[in-house]
């Protein structure tokens, strides 16, 4: 939930995977255009009542303030469109986007942080808009809520921070340990340190805005998450397409992975997710669990 906001060159991940072997495993050409067709869519008495702040900060207007600093693309804190961000997976629903640059190195430090720690980094929550920040502060000026930034404050609302799980919620673990000691070479920072109450799970990305990141589309296979259920799979289907090619990923480190190798991420509804398996020739006897499906 708060502080400061171009993705520096990556850490080499901890387990550099083949690119082109992974790629040739996975997928065969165009299917990108195949589914781009598919998918075009006043003041506080006390500083602890601000909640998620910095040091020092201790009225409505300096926090505002502080928060504008900040600010980027033009948007406004909790009102930036989920076309200017990027996909990520979280936990709580609707928050699952982070500005570009923070989602690149967050992709990087998933890598590192599965091989060190055993299990994929999560997302808890991620991007919040202005109205659940509202409601969030309401339940803590309440006393009925936990620790919340004043609307318009709160780094979630720039899509630069995120809450994990994966046991970096829990101080002192093997792997609130590591992020400390390593989530600042990815940019990102454990600031929930140091708040009012403490948050072990709360951390910033403190990269500075420089627009938008150029990035590859050379690859042969798109990532495609389906919105709604699916015959025989249910809900929360993700997989990797290609021609006559499909893989489900049945894990977030799985989606980290291709995430990270900048594969093309996409969000398409039940119908369309079948209209791309047909498209790309992947037969719908195909989609069951744990599908690995490939024909050349």
């Amino acid at each position: 939930m708060h502080e400061i906001g171009s993705r520096e060159a990556p850490a080499a991940p901890a387990a550099q995977l083949p690119r082109r072997r992974l790629l040739g495993l996975l997928g065969a050409a165009s299917a990108v255009a195949v589914v781009e067709a598919l998918a075009s869519p006043s003041r506080a008495s006390a500083a602890v009542l601000l909640g998620e702040t910095t040091k020092g900060v201790d009225s409505v207007e300096e926090a505002l303030a502080e928060a504008a600093q900040s600010a980027w693309g033009g948007y406004s804190n909790g009102r930036v469109p989920a076309s200017a961000l990027t996909p990520v997976l979280a936990s709580v629903a609707g928050s699952g986007y982070l500005r570009q640059d923070a989602a690149a190195r967050y992709f990087d430090m998933s890598l590192a942080f599965a091989s060190a720690v055993g299990r994929p980094l999560a997302i808890t929550e991620g991007y919040r808009d202005f109205a659940r920040q509202q409601d969030y502060w309401n339940r803590y000026q309440a006393g009925t809520g936990n620790l919340a930034a004043y609307p318009g404050t709160s780094n979630h609302g720039w899509g630069i921070s995120a809450d994990f799980g994966a046991s970096v919620d829990v101080a002192g673990s093997t792997a609130k340990r590591w992020m400390d000691a390593n989530a600042p070479s990815y940019g990102w920072q454990p600031t929930g340190n140091g708040f009012s109450r403490p948050e072990a799970w709360h951390f910033d990305y403190t990269g500075a805005w420089t627009g938008p990141l150029t990035v590859a589309r050379d690859l042969e296979v798109v990532l495609v998450r389906c919105t709604g259920s699916l015959p025989g799979v249910g809900a929360g289907f993700i997989a990797t397409l290609g021609i006559r090619t499909m893989r489900h990923m049945s894990s977030t480190g799985m989606v980290n992975v291709m995430r990270a190798l900048d594969v093309p991420y996409y969000e398409l509804s039940s119908t369309a997710f079948l209209d791309a398996m047909d498209a790309l020739a992947v037969p719908r006897s195909a989609l069951v669990g744990n599908a690995d499906y490939w024909l050349r």
